[in-house]
């Protein structure tokens, strides 16, 4: 009797387990992950910078660089930062220089900061190359979403010089990898997007055409869409190009073209 109570607790036991791990593994009750996701970050952002003093304690020639830009995959993203260059000995020759390592925030608008480590540049340049010099970066973490970010890259500006300062573009070009996020980089789909022939009579010169274009994204649900010219134009005679766009909250955009053809009755 006591070997068979012995047998029966056994079992009893292993069938507890066995309920605990089916339990553990149901759909819906998975644990959260914690894989890592990795973006090909591809971000072009516009920039102003204008000569500033720098900072109590800083080394250099400083400018105040502030810039922003939609980037697919994270969605809109702005950035404010002192740009700091050494000029001369005892970082380069006379009449060289050469940008040094500072740190910059690129803010996502609703989600979180990154945070760029960016190193000096690679070698000493004349006053004209140095503004727009590549650097290095590495990703030394963020808030919210990006808790844990890592990664690295390069950053590279082409900028002209404009009464208001030095104006163009700085592009952000590497990986980001954060745990626990996925990221988003499939754009909407656009339906409605057809074209149409419209007949109008032989003394028409315009008609008003009206078009249903929508938009679909797989996160983000509904999104709107943009259309030039705008449903409700009034079109000429002949073959018009309608070009439609949509974008979801992480970056990501599609373009559909259509053509409206409008003919007169013979």
């Amino acid at each position: 009797m006591r070997s068979w109570r012995l047998v029966s607790f056994a079992l009893t036991l292993a069938c507890g387990a066995a309920l605990v791990a089916g339990m553990s593994s149901a759909p819906g009750r998975a644990e959260p992950s914690t894989a890592t996701a990795r973006l090909d970050l591809r971000g072009d952002l516009r920039i102003v910078s204008r000569l500033i003093e720098c900072p109590a304690g800083t080394a250099g020639t400083c400018a105040a660089r502030t810039g922003g830009g939609v980037v697919s995959g994270l969605g809109r993203v702005t950035e404010a930062y002192t740009w700091r260059i050494g000029v001369g000995p005892p970082t380069c020759t006379d009449g060289l220089m050469k940008t040094l390592s500072y740190e910059v925030v690129l803010v996502v608008a609703g989600r979180g900061e990154i945070h760029m480590a960016l190193s000096e540049g690679s070698e000493c340049v004349d006053p004209e190359t140095v503004r727009g010099q590549a650097q290095p970066f590495t990703i030394a973490g963020g808030t919210g979403a990006y808790v844990g970010a890592s990664g690295a890259g390069t950053v590279s500006r082409s900028l002209g010089q404009t009464a208001q300062g030095a104006v163009g573009i700085e592009t952000w070009t590497g990986t980001l990898d954060v745990p626990g996020l996925e990221f988003d980089v499939t754009p909407p789909t656009i339906t409605g997007a057809s074209g149409r022939t419209v007949t109008v009579p032989k003394k028409a010169r315009r008609v008003r055409v009206t078009y249903r274009v929508e938009a679909r994204d797989s996160v983000d649900g509904a999104v709107p869409v943009s259309c030039q010219p705008r449903s409700g134009t009034r079109f000429g005679i002949g073959r018009t190009l309608v070009t439609c766009s949509a974008a979801d909250s992480s970056g990501n955009a599609r373009t559909a073209r259509f053509a409206i053809t409008v003919k007169r009755r013979r």
